[in-house]
């Protein structure tokens, strides 16, 4: 009877952890708001160009609205107007110091049930790229970042789009991409030859044109 008991004890314990452990992992739907939102990454770039001056874009992110109970049927107060997003930022690479966090507006409609495209948003400003631990990618500062001693920093970055339905509620929703941050400064070295190049023959033809003058 003492080895069923203590069979039936850890059975009991197994069982609550395991139910505990399901909880934890499903935030989204805990909560009594009616939407939640998924975030699909597509076609993403290999790496960032640090010094290239641009932000980084992404050309397609598909946003989905969810309806937690669908058999309570849609209406337009389900829909959900985005009005912002945040890029959090970790390292996955070694490194412990990441990018600071950035908002970004988002004043974009996801349909209650459907999807939006946003194409093009920005999701790590131009300033952003020459602040730590991705200034030291630079020439200037060395080149290496000096946490892992490599010309690169991996990161993952953590989107989560804010919003709330016409009705009211919270509507959130979470994705995380992975980014390789490098350096490369050969589109400016191949312009400042070009420059260079350029310069002679202006001059070379002024000269012919007052040699012609006189």
């Amino acid at each position: 009877m003492k080895r069923i008991s203590r069979v039936s004890t850890v059975f009991v314990l197994v069982a609550a952890i395991g139910f505990l452990a399901a909880c934890n992992n499903n935030d989204q739907g805990d909560s009594a708001d009616p939407i939640y939102l998924t975030v699909n990454f597509q076609l993403l770039p290999a790496t960032k160009n640090v010094g290239d001056g641009t932000l980084l874009q992404f050309s397609s992110v598909v946003v989905r609205s969810v309806i937690k109970n669908p058999s309570s049927g849609s209406s337009n107060f389900l829909d959900t107007r985005i009005d912002d997003y945040i890029i959090e930022w970790s390292r996955v690479d070694g490194g412990t110091k990441a990018p600071a966090s950035e908002v970004f507006a988002g004043n974009v409609i996801v349909p209650a049930g459907a999807t939006t495209t946003l194409s093009n948003y920005p999701f790590m400003s131009i300033s952003a790229l020459s602040m730590p631990p991705l200034d030291q990618l630079f020439p200037y500062n060395g080149g290496i970042d000096r946490e892992t001693g490599k010309s690169e920093i991996r990161a993952a970055g953590k989107v989560t789009f804010r919003g709330r339905t016409y009705a009211g509620n919270k509507a959130e929703g979470s994705g995380i991409f992975n980014m390789t941050f490098i350096y490369s400064g050969t589109a400016g070295r191949v312009a400042a030859n070009v420059n260079r190049t350029e310069r002679p023959g202006a001059l070379s033809l002024l000269r012919k044109g007052l040699a012609f003058a006189f």
